[in-house]
């Protein structure tokens, strides 16, 4: 991964035209120069100058940034200001470390299944006694955030199942969300695997794929978590390691970067050049199951599959293959204001954000949306409750399996 200096080419080639400012959707709420790429990049390039410490402000106009990369995609020169933003963090964390809430998030929660586990029964804990009801208000609409958790986590629900054998293996990746908030995603996508007939591999001694440490310029840690997930697969025989995360599949899809120069990028790019959405894989090998399904969905796209991994039409593949009625909302690929974390740093905003995509979602009439992303899945599913909408939020491979009579 390219330090900032390594960068300044790239800083200098923005004509600050203003294409950014019409698709930022933090700069749509806050109406801030500093608030969208434009500003941000001449932030950047005044400190490279010499003319600007890394000051605390400086630090969070650029935590203001959503890393959706609406920006980049409608850039004339196609300044890359994701990869710039990365790198400023990525010295500020060098420099001056990271914030108590976040150094504590990073190192102490997200890197360590076990405790990002005890985080989460501590919430179900909290609900259970309705200590969360004597929260403070924000904290107490930050904890509302998270759904209602499950009872089992995919890791302790593994341990009953018997996977089935097949001609070919595949890998999955367990996503810390989706292994304990959304585990039935798991089960779903293995049910349909195995009726195509491949065998599932599912190491349990992976790691989170290290987004948020990637994210905020924790670069020694996303290291070492990338370490631990591609040892996971090393000996698993699969060539292909799906995931149905859009934000784990693009972190690590990056992973070759972050071992650019080093003694490990050859097998860091072997691994990224493996990982594969669940969307991509499956969209040519559906066959014909039971009757359609005969509801009106919409699907919205996550920033780390549509502008990531240019991942736009396999999902509606999947969706138009079980029979649904798909009604596009408008701006579909507009972000939702999760970022990974961005809604607990900066919730305020987050749901300003989100209140557009909700009034979208809400126009199209659909009852159901899907989507790919369990981060996003959950900012969706908090907007709507929000606004007293009743839809279910669901990923694709939930309705494919009950399309396919394999939704127990």
């Amino acid at each position: 991964m390219k330090q900032l200096h390594e960068l300044a080419e790239d800083l200098y080639r923005c004509i600050r035209c203003g294409s950014c400012t019409a698709v930022c959707p933090v700069y749509s709420e806050v109406k801030r120069e500093m608030g969208v790429a434009r500003g941000r990049i001449r932030l950047v390039r005044e400190h490279l100058d010499g003319n600007l410490d890394l000051s605390a402000t400086m630090r969070n106009y650029l935590d203001l940034c959503l890393g959706c990369r609406a920006c980049v995609v409608s850039c004339p020169p196609q300044v890359p200001t994701d990869r710039i933003v990365r790198a400023a963090r990525a010295e500020y964390a060098v420099r001056q470390g990271q914030p108590l809430v976040r150094h504590l998030l990073l190192h102490n929660v997200l890197n360590k299944p076990e405790r990002f586990s005890l985080a989460l029964d501590s919430v179900k804990l909290v609900r259970s006694a309705g200590l969360n009801r004597l929260f403070p208000k924000m904290l107490e609409a930050k904890e509302d955030l998270l759904p209602e958790l499950p009872e089992q986590t995919f890791r302790e629900m593994l341990k009953g199942l018997k996977l089935k054998k097949g001609a070919e293996k595949v890998g999955f990746f367990l996503s810390c969300m989706d292994d304990n908030v959304f585990p039935q995603v798991i089960i779903k996508a293995i049910n349909i695997l195995e009726e195509l007939g491949y065998e599932v591999v599912i190491p349990t001694d992976v790691v989170c794929c290290g987004a948020a440490h990637h994210n905020y310029g924790d670069l020694g840690n996303a290291r070492q978590l990338a370490r631990r997930n591609i040892r996971a697969f090393a000996g698993a025989g699969v060539e292909v390691i799906l995931t149905d995360c859009a934000s784990c599949g693009s972190t690590m899809q990056s992973y070759g970067e972050l071992f650019v120069g080093e003694k490990e990028e050859g097998e860091a790019q072997d691994f990224s050049r493996g990982v594969m959405d669940l969307n991509v894989f499956l969209q040519d090998k559906l066959v014909a199951g039971s009757q359609p399904l005969g509801v009106t969905v919409t699907y919205h796209d996550p920033c780390h599959a549509v502008r990531y991994q240019n991942i736009k039409e396999e999902p509606r593949k999947v969706l138009a293959a079980v029979g649904v009625k798909l009604e596009e909302m408008a701006e579909a690929d507009r972000c939702c204001g999760g970022g990974g974390t961005f809604n607990i740093f900066h919730y305020q905003l987050s749901m300003k954000i989100l209140n557009r995509k909700i009034e979208n979602v809400r126009k199209t009439g659909a009852s159901i949306l899907a989507t790919s992303c369990p981060a996003c899945r959950i900012q969706l599913a908090h907007g709507l409750k929000r606004h007293g909408q009743t839809l279910k939020v669901v990923h694709p491979v939930e309705l494919l399996a009950e399309f396919y009579g394999k939704g127990e």
